[in-house]
């Protein structure tokens, strides 16, 4: 399916105003997307601009930045509590997601080649070419999948992009809901609260790095894929 020049001008632009951005006023960028408290700073100083920097945070971190949303999602609720919190990432991950499967379709499999490593795309190749539409769904929902790197594998689907759009805001919006209303109520959480939440932030985080490629393993069993 050809895209119309101006979608390639259009996105061109976003992609040199996006770079000049970040070279002109995050010289530290990457260190911003690694430290939670280091966003919180940043944020704050923006004052009625906050908004903006949620939702382009978020836009970034699914383009750039190899964490999970989640972490900006958590600053969101902080901030705007769990509407608006929820409303502005879903709104900054929705647009990081439409601008990947367009960047796909527009440069085609070998930009995708060199993002996603081979065993990753061999298994997104075979469970869109089998379930289509449904299996991105999945890989959007289920924790432990590599939700991002998947967004460019989809643009090289023939789906239409508008229901890519609606399959990744669907799949990410419970992920992301929860990490607003946590991010919400920190400030009200008691002492057992805190220490139950942090002992499971641990295990779960001791789960994954011990037996990690099982749990990967096992989510990508759900989804149906080989």
């Amino acid at each position: 399916m050809k895209t119309h020049p101006s979608i390639h001008i259009g996105i061109a632009l976003f992609i040199l105003l996006a770079v000049l951005f970040l070279a002109l006023f995050l010289p530290n960028q990457w260190a911003l997307f690694q430290d939670q408290e280091h966003l919180r700073d940043w944020v704050s100083q923006w004052g009625v601009w906050k908004p903006v920097a949620v939702v382009f945070l978020q836009m970034a971190q699914v383009l750039l930045a190899p964490v999970p949303g989640q972490v900006v999602g958590l600053v969101s609720g902080y901030f705007f509590g769990v509407v608006w919190g929820t409303v502005y990432s879903i709104a900054g991950t929705t647009l990081g997601s439409a601008i990947a499967f367009l960047l796909a379709r527009i440069f085609g499999r070998p930009l995708v080649e060199r993002l996603t490593p081979a065993p990753t795309l061999k298994r997104l190749d075979d469970g869109a070419q089998r379930r289509g539409l449904f299996f991105f769904l999945l890989v959007f929902l289920i924790p432990f999948l590599p939700d991002d790197l998947t967004c460019f594998v989809a643009g090289l689907s023939p789906i239409p992009i508008p229901a890519l759009v609606l399959v990744a805001m669907a799949g990410r919006l419970p992920g992301i809901f929860v990490s607003c209303w946590v991010g919400a109520n920190a400030m009200n959480f008691t002492t057992t609260q805190w220490a139950l939440l942090i002992a499971a932030s641990a295990l779960l985080a001791a789960l994954f790095l011990l037996y990690g490629d099982q749990l990967q393993a096992w989510a990508w069993k759900l989804t149906g894929s080989k």
